[in-house]
């Protein structure tokens, strides 16, 4: 899998409004309206629900019990095969062993899938689910002849499912929820949170933090995100079949009227419905889109 690196979009699409980054730096205002380009293109292609960008999990309704938890009446959880809910607070110990725990018939479970589940590490997209293509009995990805569950309904916080769903749980395709682009650049004497994403141009990498990260004492102890090698950063990329419209769509944005602006983004847009012709249109998929033409 060919991947491409988002400080090359923003340089290539420099060069197409005519500022070569390797004679002049990027201004930080080119930098901010890239990345707020580059973060519009991306959330298009997630709402187009391009298949290389989607992923399928096996998601349950309810978390797993955990013995250091804390639960609340009628809390629900997983647990040796079954649904349990939480009928008495007093209740101190596993479900099935401990009173006050209640094994729920199947026909009692709601069978809904949130958007994001506390116990899931991967958020889904809101915008990056298909209902008509959500939810499975066998994983699609192994069975390409499974059909999807029919019946399936779109809330503001996740996906009801049809009540003559899998009893346990089911397989179920989405867009993960993407993290933002920025480009500020990392500085060796700032302390850094789990989600910030910071800007590399020696490797033209976006890196993403994954857990808190503490300012260092001088700039001779520091470590770059691409030296950390211990999982503290995540380089973030993009495949490289989306790169020809996402350079267009930055280019767009950075140019003024005189040097082609509306042309470059009729080009990016033009980009867009081949991406949508080779990977939905050509697999016998119809797709309607709604406010790209005028």
């Amino acid at each position: 899998m060919h991947e491409a690196k988002f400080g090359a979009i923003l340089n290539n699409a420099c060069r197409l409004a005519g500022r070569d980054p390797s004679l002049l730096d990027v201004p930080a205002g080119w930098k901010v309206l890239a990345a707020l380009a580059l973060n519009a293109g991306i959330d298009a292609l997630a709402a187009e629900k391009f298949p290389q960008m989607q992923r399928v999990e096996f998601r349950r309704y309810r978390p797993e019990w955990d013995a250091l938890a804390s639960y609340s009446r009628y809390h629900e959880v997983w647990h040796g095969e079954a649904y349990w809910r939480l009928d008495d607070t007093t209740a101190d110990g596993e479900p099935g062993v401990a009173d006050g725990w209640r094994k729920l018939n199947p026909n009692e479970v709601a069978r809904f899938i949130a958007f994001e589940q506390p116990w899931e590490p991967v958020v889904m997209q809101s915008f990056g689910v298909d209902t008509a293509r959500f939810a499975y009995v066998a994983d699609p990805k192994y069975n390409p002849e499974a059909a999807p569950l029919r019946g399936c309904r779109l809330s503001e916080l996740g996906v009801m499912l049809p009540a003559d769903a899998p009893a346990e749980g089911v397989y179920v395709k989405f867009v993960p929820e993407l993290p933002q682009i920025e480009f500020c650049d990392w500085t060796w004497n700032r302390a850094y949170s789990a989600g910030d994403a910071v800007y590399r141009p020696t490797t033209l990498d976006v890196w993403q933090c994954r857990e808190d990260v503490e300012a260092a004492p001088s700039e001779e102890t520091a470590t770059p995100p691409e030296d950390a090698g211990d999982g503290t950063w995540k380089p973030l990329r993009i495949r490289s079949e989306f790169a020809n419209y996402l350079t267009r769509l930055v280019a767009a944005d950075l140019m003024t009227e005189d040097q082609g602006k509306f042309q470059t983004k009729a080009a990016a847009d033009a980009e867009f419905d081949k991406l949508v012709e080779r990977y939905h249109e050509g697999n016998g998929e119809t797709r309607i889109r709604t406010g790209r033409f005028a």
